[in-house]
């Protein structure tokens, strides 16, 4: 069977990062590895347009198309498949990402243009069910692993079954998410070295933050590669692909402290000249002297440090299992004892705040001592517990998924106005960065013409905020 893997997304006006897509990458190596030929068409990489994927289709003799569904990414998902179907009404078509997985029962009937669906994880049930598909297999649609599925009209959601053993997936199919071949667009928009890409070392979480979905994607246990393995695959990326600069995607790589400094030392020992970033936030509460000082050995010099409320009230009921002090006792070790460079993570919008409960992160996040701040507007994500909350209660209703976007506000909470959020988002930014001491420290960071476009386009997009 001839698969095709898709990204409808296109960059031009949904996402600021365009990085390699990991989730198709370790989809295609799955299926490689169990014979199934793979191609991909990532409407992420440079000159990607819907124009080239119909040309795909129209080329290739696919039986299966894969299509990769962000909330926001809905509606052009749906006309992608509603194209594969118009071209070929014989050709199996499977949906999956962080949108089926968060909301497993709607999705089969939102898109009817799916065949079947996936939720969470993909590698173990996508090739059983294409095996059962070809007849090789012999086996019910209750026993593919994460599988959605219909049967006499009602959608099926299969429990939800994470993949034990990392290391048995194998490296992503790097040939087919070539980091060269997507624009300059690093996560968090600064970056010490280039070539740059992404890598991921662990998935799962352990906590139940409210605003977020991960766990019902990904499952509430944090399951680790094995070292050896990372280091294959950024030997592999530093040698075939010139890669400097590992930016590592994991919520929780710093919770399993004894895994994270076994990385560390592999790296260390290998002699690699590289730098290394974690741009999407670790857990504070994990970070110690020990650890701090093996990840810089490793190479890391950038931190995300996910805070999210400068309210103690708020972070409660986020359930983040942290305190004000505990964020400004974590802030200041890394100060002390490293040179590593730390950018907060705040939420804005989240449906519990008012107003002072916002001004409070403003504040919080200029007292500390950060280099940088990222402010991002609560979304209602499919599978979160306050996304599922408001719809219980009422309080979320006919939302546009076109609109669950990170330059437009979807929803806000009752006792604020949507051009109020407008207004504390810009005041947000503007007052933390406008200060001379973080100007000049951003400047330092710019390391060439392409990287300072990037940026001014990031400061675009943010500052052209619009209510949804």
């Amino acid at each position: 069977m001839n698969v095709l893997l898709i990204n409808p997304l296109t960059p031009e006006r949904r996402m600021i990062h365009n990085t390699p897509n990991l989730g198709l990458g370790y989809l295609a190596a799955a299926l490689r590895k169990r014979g199934f030929h793979v191609d991909m068409c990532d409407g992420m990489k440079t000159g990607m347009s819907y124009e080239k994927l119909r040309q795909r289709l129209l080329r290739g003799d696919y039986d299966v198309a894969g299509v990769q569904v962000l909330t926001c990414t809905v509606k052009r998902a749906k006309a992608v498949l509603g194209m594969i179907k118009g071209l070929n009404p014989e050709i199996i078509t499977v949906i999956g990402g962080p949108h089926p997985s968060g909301d497993p029962e709607g999705v089969l009937n939102d898109i009817r243009e799916a065949d079947f669906s996936f939720r969470g994880e993909g590698e173990e049930g996508l090739p059983e069910l294409l095996k059962k598909l070809r007849g090789d297999k012999n086996m019910d649609f209750a026993d593919i692993h994460n599988l959605v599925w219909r049967v006499n009209g009602k959608v099926i959601a299969n429990p939800l079954q994470p993949v034990q053993d990392l290391d048995s997936v194998g490296l992503p199919s790097w040939d087919l998410i070539n980091p060269h071949e997507y624009p300059y667009s690093p996560i968090g928009a600064f970056a010490r070295r280039c070539p740059l890409t992404t890598i991921s070392c662990s998935r799962g979480c352990a906590h139940s933050c409210t605003f977020c979905a991960n766990t019902r994607i990904m499952g509430k246990q944090l399951r680790t590669r094995g070292k050896a393995s990372i280091l294959e695959e950024i030997r592999l990326l530093y040698s075939m692909y010139g890669i400097r600069e590992f930016q590592i995607v994991d919520d929780c790589f710093t919770s399993n402290k004894q895994n994270a400094i076994d990385v560390c030392r592999e790296i260390i020992k290998s002699g690699l000249d590289i730098s290394i970033s974690f741009p999407n936030g670790v857990r504070i509460e994990s970070l110690d002297e020990e650890l701090l000082h093996y990840l810089e050995l490793a190479g890391c010099y950038s931190l995300g440090m996910a805070i999210e409320s400068g309210s103690q009230r708020i972070m409660d009921h986020m359930r983040r299992g942290q305190t004000l002090a505990l964020v400004e006792e974590k802030v200041s070790l890394v100060k002390k004892t490293s040179k590593i460079r730390m950018s907060g993570f705040f939420i804005i919008g989240y449906p519990e705040e008012e107003e002072d409960d916002i001004l409070r992160t403003i504040g919080f996040a200029k007292k500390l001592p950060l280099h940088r701040a990222n402010f991002t507007l609560w979304m209602p994500v499919p599978g979160s517990e306050m996304t599922e909350r408001l719809r219980k209660d009422g309080r979320l209703k006919d939302l546009d998924t076109d609109n669950v976007v990170i330059n437009k506000i979807s929803w806000a909470p009752g006792k604020i106005e949507k051009d109020r959020i407008r207004k504390l988002f810009i005041k947000a930014y503007s007052s933390f960065y406008l200060r001379p001491k973080i100007l000049i420290g951003l400047l330092t960071e710019i390391r060439n013409f392409e990287q300072l476009k990037f940026i001014l386009s990031r400061v675009f997009c943010l500052f052209s905020l619009k209510s949804g």
